[in-house]
């Protein structure tokens, strides 16, 4: 393992070397080699429009979620895919809970411990040179975990108090989890947002579903994910069905926005996007369709098209959410990345 790390650490110089190289030769000159510089660049609004950013990620599975083979497997897909961002999946699930009450025993503070060892590696290696971006959960997201999709929405409707209780243990461990991070030397964080979705507004909780369990937690996540931070993402999954309201996020913190492809039904692009949020936009992808089955030359096809109709200087080509296995498709994202960086 220690061996297939160190060849993926020299592909990783050589591929910094070779960043402004290899990229649009019309405008070499003035595209930074460092990855850092060119999301630095874009969020100012500086970056030259021939060169737009990207950022594609996935769930791994078995030794690939912690340890070494976590690690080896992040790497793999930066290499080969090209990303402008180095972001690390959360795959370290909170322990299912069997029955809640206020005796359950709490999460342990560390608990992401195992997860934040894979990110100090990484961010050891290749932080120098380019954001490593640990995915932060939200607590609706990690209480899914724990309870299950299932027994969730009864546990909310009938033991607010134990069900508030478990979701403080949870954000205590997110909040743990992300000040050892910037301990560690990280600078930015993909944040998830869940529990808005249609599915949830019949729910029988005082005061509203989302206003009383995901908001203040969310709030308390994010707020904490940004603080002396370069960026975070806001990322508003849509995994749990459809949305039909997005301005109760328009003060969520996050510098650039990553939403679903529909809202009530209906497209919204991202130029409505960014015009709406006031914010740059990652996306253009349906993680469902076309990144996945369209050959390489036909996602090119498609990137340029992105492009063309999204807000000029101010996309991140990407997915709505993960994309499918994304270690079998590097060649179709690296079509997307490489079209999308002028080459």
């Amino acid at each position: 393992m220690k061996h297939n790390l160190t060849l993926l650490i020299t592909a990783f110089a050589a591929m910094i070397l070779c960043a402004s190289a290899c990229g649009n030769r019309q405008s070499a000159q003035s595209i930074p080699s460092d990855k850092k510089e060119i999301i630095d660049r874009f969020l100012e609004g500086t970056l030259d429009p021939s060169y737009t950013p990207a950022l594609f990620f996935g769930h791994f599975g078995g030794n690939q979620k912690l340890g070494d083979g976590a690690v080896q497997a992040h790497l793999q897909l930066f290499l080969q895919g090209g990303a402008d961002i180095l972001k690390i999946q959360t795959e370290q699930p909170m322990p299912r809970i069997e029955d809640l009450t206020m005796d359950t025993p709490l999460v342990p503070e560390d608990h992401y411990r195992a997860t934040l060892e894979v990110i100090k590696q990484i961010q050891a290696l290749v932080g120098k040179d380019v954001y490593v971006m640990p995915t932060i959960l939200s607590t609706h997201q990690v209480a899914r975990q724990g309870m299950g999709d299932d027994r969730l929405p009864a546990f909310a409707e009938q033991r607010p108090e134990a069900y508030k209780r478990m979701l403080d243990s949870y954000t205590k461990a997110i909040l743990w989890y992300i000040r050892e991070c910037k301990a560690a030397g990280i600078e930015a964080f993909f944040t998830a947002t869940q529990g808005g979705e249609k599915k949830f507004y019949d729910l029988n909780v005082p005061g509203g579903f989302f206003e009383t369990y995901i908001r203040p937690y969310d709030m308390a996540v994010m707020t904490e994910a940004a603080k002396d931070t370069k960026f975070t993402i806001l990322h508003i999954c849509d995994w749990e069905g459809e949305m039909d309201d997005l301005t109760r996020y328009l003060d969520y913190p996050g510098k650039i926005v990553n939403v679903p492809l529909t809202i009530d039904g209906k497209p919204l692009s991202l130029t409505e996007t960014y015009e709406f949020f006031g914010r740059p936009v990652l996306g253009g992808f349906n993680r469902k369709a076309e990144i996945g089955k369209a050959s390489p030359e036909e996602i090119a096809a498609m990137t340029r098209e992105i492009i063309a109709n999204g807000p000029r200087g101010h996309l991140m080509i990407g997915a709505d959410c993960s994309v499918p296995s994304p270690l079998n498709i590097t060649d179709k994202l690296h079509a997307a990345i490489s079209t999308a960086h002028g080459r």
